[in-house]
């Protein structure tokens, strides 16, 4: 029996890891994190930014696996919810750049002024199903 837990331990270690080494390549292969920093012209943090991403990575699994809570209230979960939803729309608009997907919806909708409007339309759906499924639906 224990040995099928040390299996199970080592299984997880190493699917976790890999998971792990998945996003972080991922990230690197799009580049989000120097275009971003390279954006705000501060590149000389650009390792610095990276350290903190796989810092919060590591962190945010630790608070996961051993379930910690913060008594911090509303105001942290409301700053955390807006730098994730930061985070993960920079995230989703440097895969947009990097497949070339919005050059090429444009050109089949023959759209060629109006690309600002597109975005924003699909950051407020984004928003209002996320809305909606917090708070309507729950």
């Amino acid at each position: 029996m224990w040995i099928r837990s040390i299996l199970l331990i080592f299984y997880g270690l190493c699917a976790g890891g890999l998971i792990a080494a998945s996003f972080l390549a991922f990230l690197s292969m799009l580049g989000v994190i120097p275009r971003l920093a390279g954006l705000t012209k501060s590149i000389k943090y650009a390792r610095a930014y990276e350290s903190f991403v796989a810092a919060g990575g590591i962190l945010g699994t630790l608070a996961f696996i051993y379930r910690w809570s913060i008594r911090a209230g509303y105001w942290l979960l409301a700053a955390y919810g807006i730098f994730g939803g930061i985070f993960i729309g920079c995230m989703i608009g440097a895969l947009a750049e990097t497949i070339k997907s919005l050059p090429i919806f444009s050109r089949r909708l023959k759209l060629r002024s109006g690309i600002p409007y597109v975005i924003y339309g699909i950051a407020l759906g984004k928003m209002f199903g996320c809305y909606m499924y917090f708070y309507i639906f729950r």
